[in-house]
């Protein structure tokens, strides 16, 4: 029984639900700091805001992996759990009662705190099944998606407390959740990346035409550290016209640097696993230098 709990926490991708929390409490809290604790969006939303996205999100992994359950057969045969720990039909009923979570959550988010997001939810899911049962197996189009949906999660807190965003007027605050936002798409688009060249082989084995399996895996490195320039390109225009994020951008410019000396150096599936999880770590520490300089 412990070992099918665990699974479904592997299979919802615990650490990404963690880390999609960041946005939520770090935006959440300085809205309410700038906002002399006078903000008037209730705290009960965002929270149910965020438990929904969560439901969202790992519906969307658990789609994810009884699509690519061939292709986990190929690259981790003895990790993957659809087909080892999971049968296909427990994964079926498994996403279909998250969907039912995600569906009343999503009402009951409407009705009393949002009525933004019936659309945005019925956006999401639309993309998200565009996402899976297509545009991830072509070159790069499925990676750009993946990083716009994850950059949407700051953009949908923005909207959600956009009275109070309005009412404050900050410059600084407002470009806090545009930071968010651009942090993520550029640390998702070369991360997607990067684990589509570690699934090389068996995404050939599945007819999966992604960018590494159309160039090769070096060319996809060369435009992984590409991407990853554009991103501290971009920094740089953002630090002239706002100095108090300069450590943020000085910091995360360096760590890409390590990123990307280790990606060429990476060979086994394994190897790219724990420069991805680097990844992960920089756009943690970008969030919290990003939020602290907001401050100061």
């Amino acid at each position: 029984m412990f070992s099918k709990v665990k699974a479904a926490f592997t299979l919802m991708r615990w650490f990404h639900e963690l880390v999609v929390m960041i946005p939520f409490i770090a935006l959440y809290l300085s809205t309410y700091y700038f906002g002399e604790s006078n903000i008037q969006t209730p705290l009960s939303g965002i929270l149910l805001l965020c438990f929904t996205v969560q439901l969202l999100i790992a519906a969307g992994c658990v789609l994810n992996d009884i699509r690519d359950r061939d292709i986990d057969a190929v690259n981790k045969p003895n990790t993957r759990i659809i087909g080892r720990i999971y049968s296909l039909k427990e994964s079926y009923l498994l996403f279909v009662l998250l969907m039912i979570l995600v569906l009343v959550s999503s009402i009951t988010l409407t009705y009393f705190y949002f009525p933004d997001w019936w659309w945005i939810s019925i956006s999401i899911v639309f993309f998200s099944f565009v996402y899976n049962l297509w545009l991830k197996r072509t070159p790069l189009f499925g990676n750009l998606l993946m990083a716009a949906m994850t950059a949407c999660i700051a953009l949908v807190i923005k909207q959600y407390l956009a009275a109070d965003l309005h009412a404050l007027n900050s410059e600084k605050l407002k470009l806090l959740f545009d930071l968010f936002a651009l942090i993520s798409f550029a640390i998702i688009v070369p991360r997607e990346l990067s684990l589509d060249i570690s699934d090389l082989q068996g995404d050939l084995s599945d007819g999966c035409y992604t960018l590494p399996a159309k160039i090769g895996e070096q060319k996809s490195k060369w435009v992984v550290v590409f991407l990853l320039f554009t991103f501290v390109i971009s920094g740089l225009f953002i630090q002239y016209f706002y100095p108090n994020q300069r450590i943020t951008f000085g910091v995360g410019t360096l760590l890409l640097i390590i990123y990307c000396i280790w990606l060429f150096r990476c060979k086994e599936r394994i190897d790219y696993i724990r420069a991805g999880r680097f990844l992960w770590a920089i756009m943690i520490v970008m969030f919290l230098l990003a939020t602290y300089f907001t401050f100061v």
